[in-house]
């Protein structure tokens, strides 16, 4: 069953609903496009926002969005809100606020560690709200979906790689990283963030990671080496001076990682042509790809 955009319309102005199937009465989703408060996690509240298509249902698929260090959830929902609608598939963008998770390391390192580099509850992480805030939503919606859609551009590239590595059986299907600024080497003898020392061996599962479903995406025009947002330490510039070099330098580090430990490896490489370090212009190719489409332009590993 469907629900029309006249229901919809009538449920944003608090008409009755009570002729519409439960899944269509579910709270905080009162309209295609909106937003909602989601605290059934361990950790603080997070303020989602959305955008669905007209025949939303039980079967419609599921995709999150991670937004970049300007915390703009909403902006990022905004960005996908036609491909949502186009593309049949419900958009749900987390907003990990700075006013909660103020440091690079509460958001886009997942809070793994505390101020003192030892271990958090892994409850706390932020990494920690994904899975729930799926369930959440399966279950506002009765929805059939067992997986979902992930994608994370810039800051929130950072975040998706890094919970690849820390949650091995996260139902994440096909998986989008575009354009992280730097990387989390799956290097058990570089410290964390740049490498995974420090972090509790048992947490770590790189050949799950490793063998998932995932593109590395990246935008061919990301090479300002002075963008204002680009960190630069030894460790990031030891990846490259610019975003698209860095993220050739990660699939190769995690390509070699997956035949030294002798596992699958599932990632491919994809570029859109003439983007830079923008989210709106990576957005329409990631949305393909995570509906299952192959790369409309594949990587070249040895490029950079």
């Amino acid at each position: 069953m469907t629900l029309s955009r006249r229901a919809l319309t009538l449920a944003s102005l608090g008409m009755p609903l009570l002729a519409l199937p439960a899944w269509a009465r579910a709270p905080g989703l009162s309209g295609l496009v909106g937003d909602y408060v989601f605290d059934g996690w361990a950790g603080e509240p997070l303020r989602v926002f959305y955008a669905a298509p007209d025949n939303l249902g039980p079967d419609t698929p599921i995709a999150i969005v991670i937004h970049g260090a300007q915390r703009d959830a909403d902006v990022y929902r905004d960005q996908w809100k036609d491909l949502a609608m186009g593309g049949g598939f419900l958009v749900l963008c987390p907003q990990f606020d700075k006013a909660k998770f103020p440091k690079e390391a509460d958001f886009s390192q997942g809070r793994v560690l505390g101020d003192d580099d030892k271990p958090t509850p892994r409850s706390h992480w932020a990494f920690s709200a994904i899975e729930p805030l799926f369930d959440d939503i399966v279950r506002r919606l009765g929805s059939t979906q067992t997986r979902y859609r992930f994608y994370g551009h810039s800051g929130g590239s950072q975040f998706v790689h890094r919970f690849l590595f820390l949650n091995p059986k996260a139902r994440a299907g096909r998986v989008v990283m575009a354009n992280a600024g730097w990387y989390t080497m799956p290097d058990p003898a570089q410290a964390w963030p740049y490498g995974l020392r420090g972090l509790p061996t048992a947490e770590v599962d790189l050949p799950a990671a490793l063998a998932r479903d995932a593109v590395v995406l990246l935008g061919d025009a990301d090479i300002d080496p002075n963008h204002k947002s680009l960190r630069h330490t030894p460790e990031a510039d030891a990846q490259g001076m610019f975003r698209f070099a860095r993220g050739h330098t990660f699939f190769r580090v995690c390509q070699a990682r997956a035949k030294a430990l002798g596992v699958p490896f599932n990632w491919r490489l994809a570029y859109v042509p003439g983007a830079d370090h923008q989210n709106r212009l990576m957005a329409p190719e990631a949305a393909r790809l995570l509906a299952g489409a192959t790369p409309a332009h594949p990587g070249d590993p040895t490029r950079c």
